[in-house]
């Protein structure tokens, strides 16, 4: 029964324009993000630049940290990111003299002719070749003496709860201020890292998951919501009601149905960035893992995929209405959003869209990964609890209970029975 069920299921989901719209989506998102992926090449001596790491130095991330507000304060405006989205500030003459009065702890300059002063002279200062031309969009200063990192935070803290948050000076964001050009070692044991430890195709399925998995938290729930509310408005439910089959093999095979034809389009696109590196793998005689990509898609993104078919199922047959799109709609915009300062891995938290936005940062992902795993376990365990409490209800609907006509959980029995 189940079996039948499932393959009449992935037939009618087939069937669903909401579907095809779907892989459409996932399918524009791949192309537009990873389809002209290039792998990464041996780094060689002599080469002009490396590329940019974080630094961890305290000092380095002060001086940065510290020149990038002189240099905001200087023209006058801040950018933010208070809920994901940029957001130009600018302050009030009230907001200006708190701003000044940091700057002048952190920095020792007073007033805004000294500061304006500071960042004329540092940008004359500069060579024209093309590292310190890169390195010259972060201007640089120096922190007043006697200042100590931890003071450093909370005047920064002050700096960003001035601006509304998610600025370049709270937690979490400052660090990324001090990008500092690789050397030809530091270029080489990234790469090393990643042919040898991440076997090449490790690093680039997990860029590939870092994409896929934003428009996987919200896109299940549009076909969750559309296929529960189909019965309805086909106006066969009570006909449905009074099959044979159990609660639980219906709404388990509907769940399991939209997963799988979902999780289809996910691993085909994979084989494209797949075939990119076995390419790249044979042509340098380094090994690739052949199944990095299936081994991310289901373990990265099948929990995700999960959850948001799971809330779109248990809210529309909780409420008969699309009140899911709404609700998976809110939580997937505060996740994606409140991820942009994890882009880079290995800070995962309890996120539903967990992020790691580059091929590289193996040790970063080894660092965060029992954390990441119990991410994706508590995902899988939310999802099953949501698709059991679905079951409840409609069995309890196939019982005459907690029916929708007017009223909410009216227990009003019908004449038909589970």
């Amino acid at each position: 029964m189940f079996g039948q069920l499932f393959v009449k299921e992935c037939r009618q989901t087939a069937k669903s324009l909401i579907y095809w719209l779907a892989v459409l989506v996932l399918i524009l998102n791949f192309f537009s993000q990873l389809g002209g992926l290039e792998i990464m090449p041996e780094p060689k001596k002599g080469q002009e630049e490396y590329g940019f790491h974080y630094s961890k130095d305290k000092e380095v991330i002060m001086e940065a940290t510290l020149g990038a507000l002189l240099e905001e304060y200087y023209r006058g405006n801040y950018a933010a990111y208070p809920i994901g989205f940029y957001k130009n500030v600018t302050l009030s003459g009230e907001e200006t003299a708190r701003m000044e009065k940091i700057i002048k702890e952190a920095t020792g300059l007073d007033g805004r002719e000294e500061i304006e002063k500071a960042v004329d002279d540092w940008y004359e200062g500069q060579k024209p070749d093309k590292v310190q031309a890169v390195m010259a969009k972060n201007l640089l200063c120096k922190p007043a003496e006697g200042l100590s990192y931890d003071r450093f935070a909370e005047l920064m803290d002050q700096v960003d709860d001035i601006l509304g948050g998610g600025s370049n000076y709270g937690e979490g964001y400052r660090e990324k201020n001090a990008s500092v050009p690789m050397t030809y070692e530091e270029a080489m044991e990234e790469y090393e890292t990643l042919i040898g430890k991440d076997k090449l195709s490790g690093g680039y399925a997990r860029l590939f998951a870092d994409y896929m998995v934003i428009f996987l938290g919200i896109i299940p729930v549009f076909l969750a919501v559309t296929r529960v509310l189909r019965d309805r408005r086909a106006q066969i439910t009570e006909l449905i009601y009074t099959r044979k089959g159990s609660s639980f093999v219906i709404i388990g095979s509907r769940f399991l149905a939209m997963l799988v034809m979902l999780l289809v389009p996910v691993l085909a696109l994979s084989v494209i960035p797949l075939t990119q590196c076995v390419k790249y793998g044979n042509a340098v005689g380094v090994p690739v893992d052949l199944f990095a990509f299936v081994k991310y898609s289901f373990g990265w993104l099948t929990p995700t995929i999960m959850t948001a078919l799971a809330v779109g199922m248990f809210l529309t047959e909780l409420t008969d209405t699309a009140i899911a799109v709404l609700a998976q709609g809110v939580w997937w915009f505060v996740s994606v959003f409140s991820s942009i300062s994890d882009l880079k891995g290995g800070m995962y938290g309890w996120n539903l869209a967990p992020r790691h936005n580059t091929e590289l940062n193996w040790t970063g992902y080894q660092n965060g990964f029992s954390q990441l795993a119990a991410n994706r376990a508590f995902y899988v365990i939310l999802a099953l609890i949501l698709t059991a409490l679905t079951v409840f209800i409609y069995s309890q609907k196939r019982k005459g209970r907690l029916q929708r006509r007017g009223k909410i959980l009216a227990d009003r029995k019908n004449k038909f029975k589970a």
